[in-house]
């Protein structure tokens, strides 16, 4: 399914889309801006990790699943 939001800041967006990622959706794109101003997969599978060691530090909780 196709999922558009917008959101106050850049900020707020790139979170959203972390948690997307970390409930198992795919994310293609975040739009930060003007239509040539985006964040591509690979720059959000990158912010993604950072969030993701952010969040979890020393690895994953007993009994939470691993990120991606």
């Amino acid at each position: 399914m196709d999922y558009l939001a917008m959101f106050p800041s850049a900020e707020a967006a790139i979170e959203n889309a972390c948690r997307l990622i970390d409930d198992s959706y795919d994310v293609f794109g975040i739009g930060t801006g003007d239509l040539t101003d985006s964040i591509e997969p690979e720059q959000i599978a990158g912010i993604y990790a950072m969030w993701a060691r952010a969040k979890s530090p020393f690895g994953p909780a007993r009994g939470e699943r691993a990120t991606r």
